[in-house]
């Protein structure tokens, strides 16, 4: 699930007016492409179609932190990466999916990756052995 909320909360079939919306959207005159435009590369399309997370800590992360002691938090981490620990405030009281989570920031499974810098990688497994002490 989203930290941002669910998919399946918008339900249109049970709008009145969402056939006539979308009857309305389908009858809508298109434009024909011009002689020489050309559409865009697939590569770019793909591009904007992936929504990215948020590279900033949000106000539930902010709390999170907060509530860590001193020695556990992960300042190079949130300072760095802060998507991270928008995923760590958002999954830490799921044991199995925090977990699951720890296990594919600290284990390279794809083989090559360059990996964390040293201090952030310090401050994901200082993390880690709390997460292990507090659940």
């Amino acid at each position: 699930m989203s930290r941002y909320g669910s998919r399946h909360d918008r339900v249109l079939d049970d709008d009145p007016h969402w056939e006539r919306l979308m009857l309305k959207g389908l009858s809508a005159p298109t434009k024909p492409l011009s002689q020489g435009a050309n559409p865009p590369p697939a590569e770019n399309l793909a591009r904007l179609r992936r929504a990215d997370p948020a590279n900033y800590l949000l106000p539930t992360s902010l709390k999170w932190l907060r509530s860590l002691p001193e020695d556990a938090r992960p300042v190079a981490l949130a300072t760095r990466y802060a998507r991270i620990v928008n995923n760590f405030a958002h999954q830490w009281n799921d044991h199995a999916a925090c977990g699951a989570y720890f296990d594919a920031l600290l284990v390279d499974r794809r083989g090559g990756r360059q990996g964390f810098p040293p201090a952030v990688q310090a401050d994901i497994r200082i993390l880690f052995e709390y997460f292990l002490r507090s659940q």
